[in-house]
């Protein structure tokens, strides 16, 4: 039952992914709204207007079709997915939850969209539990934005109720980890993270970086079928950028006891210069301590998974020193250069839940919610705002970037973004490793975009596509 559990994690889309554990009563008090204030408007934008993005919600007379509309036509109702309450890691996405109060609120302090306002529907599958969130998304919603499953594969159940496809559900994700819902119709990745294309920039820029470190190379990675499907992506890229001689490939025990000893000295014995980890945070942060404990002086990244506090905290700043991940958004800690990241954590700060989690899936998610927005506001011009045509609306865009969020990419073709961008934990804290700012390897917005998207071949499955439906 678990077998996408980490792999959630580890492929938490390709860009600015990121999650760790909170306690399960934090998570369960969340499902409310806080009181809020007017979020502070950006300099020389208005109070509706996100980064780039004018008037994103505003007052207008909106209405939306009736059989589309789940609990009612009074308000746009919007499944939020998340497993926040799973026993078996509490607080599983929290962020997106929390994402999503902060955004609606926000937005329906505008004036909703087009006048219409937004109400988040918590659609908590508790890691385990998503069939029955898909039968609350099918019956009581319009839509599913902002959110994300680390076994999104369920949500294709195959009975009527509660099967994706079958309520002729849609879907604006913060992320997507399966090739089976990444590749699905009815859905449209403001951060695409197909199975077939990759950015081939941050393996590229790391072999420019450490040529002598990667040419012995580790893919560590948890032996479970979905984790090996990521790590074979890993693998193609490397092999198509090149520099990656010698590549050594060590499981681990992903939802046991692993003996993290184990791995690290699997690691040592490999001569591997660079690991790649493949997983979720807290595991990692463990595999650095063990790896600090053997005295270990080679390079230990990941993708944007690691860009989260839990690789700090879980074993302390001593084992995170030197992590590295990439990642395709603005850090968090450079929000007063990027208008449409400080916009993002003033509205969440604002609007947000008490206790709410700020890390990187909430740049995913209020992408989401935005492009959501976008398409809903066009689609109310057009007269009722039905499914299919947000969904038409939304893969209409071929170059997105949240409004100054990320980097840009194109979700209507599902093409990933091709530029990116490493932070390293530095002192505890993560700071920007590369591309400098403003430098030669500066391609523009303080990301690198060496190699573009790739190509890549293997047997990493097929998405869920139903022919019926018009996209």
């Amino acid at each position: 039952m678990t077998r996408r559990l980490l792999a959630g994690l580890a492929a938490l889309a390709v860009f600015a992914s990121g999650c760790g554990a909170q306690g399960a009563d934090d998570a369960a008090d969340n499902n409310n709204p806080t009181e809020t204030t007017a979020a502070p408007a950006v300099e020389g934008a208005g109070a509706a207007d996100f980064g780039s993005l004018k008037d994103v919600c505003g007052p207008g007379d909106a209405k939306v079709a009736a059989a589309d509309a789940g609990r009612g036509t009074d308000k746009l109702y919007v499944g939020v997915a998340n497993d926040r309450a799973s026993t078996i890691r509490a607080g599983l996405l929290k962020e997106l939850w929390d994402a999503g109060v902060a955004f609606t609120a926000w937005c329906n302090e505008q004036g909703g969209i087009s006048g219409l306002p937004i109400e988040a529907v918590d659609l908590d599958g508790k890691l385990l539990e998503v069939e029955t969130a898909m039968a609350t998304a099918c019956k009581d919603t319009f839509a599913m934005v902002g959110g994300g499953y680390a076994q999104d594969n369920f949500l294709f159940s195959g009975k009527d109720g509660s099967d994706f496809h079958k309520c002729k559900m849609i879907a604006i994700p913060g992320f997507a980890v399966s090739t089976d819902f990444a590749e699905a119709n009815g859905q449209v990745q403001p951060i695409p993270n197909p199975a077939y294309r990759k950015a081939g920039a941050w393996l590229a820029d790391l072999a420019k970086l450490y040529p002598d470190k990667v040419k012995n190379f580790a893919l560590v990675y948890g032996a479970l079928p979905s984790i090996e499907q990521n790590k074979d992506q890993i693998l193609a890229v490397a092999k198509q950028v090149g520099g990656y001689d010698n590549i050594t490939q060590i499981s681990y025990d992903a939802i046991g006891n692993q003996d993290w000893g184990l791995v690290a000295q699997q690691i040592e014995d490999s001569g591997a210069g660079a690991v790649s980890y493949v997983g979720e945070p807290g595991n990692m942060s463990k595999l650095a301590q063990a790896l600090n404990d053997q005295g270990y002086d080679g390079l230990l990244f990941a993708d944007a998974v690691a860009y989260d506090q839990l690789v700090i905290e879980s074993s302390g700043e001593a084992a995170a020193e030197g992590i590295i991940a990439r990642i395709a958004s603005h850090p968090l800690e450079e929000a007063d250069r990027w208008p449409a990241t400080k916009r993002m954590i003033d509205v969440f700060e604002q609007y947000g839940p008490a206790d709410g989690k700020l890390a990187s899936l909430t740049t995913q998610a209020f992408s989401a919610w935005l492009l959501f927005a976008q398409s809903a506001k066009t689609c109310a011009e057009k007269g009722e705002i039905t499914r299919t045509c947000v969904i038409q609306a939304a893969a209409s865009v071929k170059e997105w970037d949240g409004g100054g969020l990320h980097a840009v990419g194109n979700p209507g073709d599902n093409k990933p973004p091709p530029c990116s961008m490493f932070v390293q934990v530095q002192g505890g804290k993560f700071e920007r490793l590369f591309p400098e700012l403003d430098s030669a390897d500066d391609e523009g917005e303080g990301f690198s975009c060496t190699g573009g998207v790739l190509d890549v071949t293997g047997e990493f499955g097929a998405g869920n596509v139903d022919p019926s439906r018009p996209s």
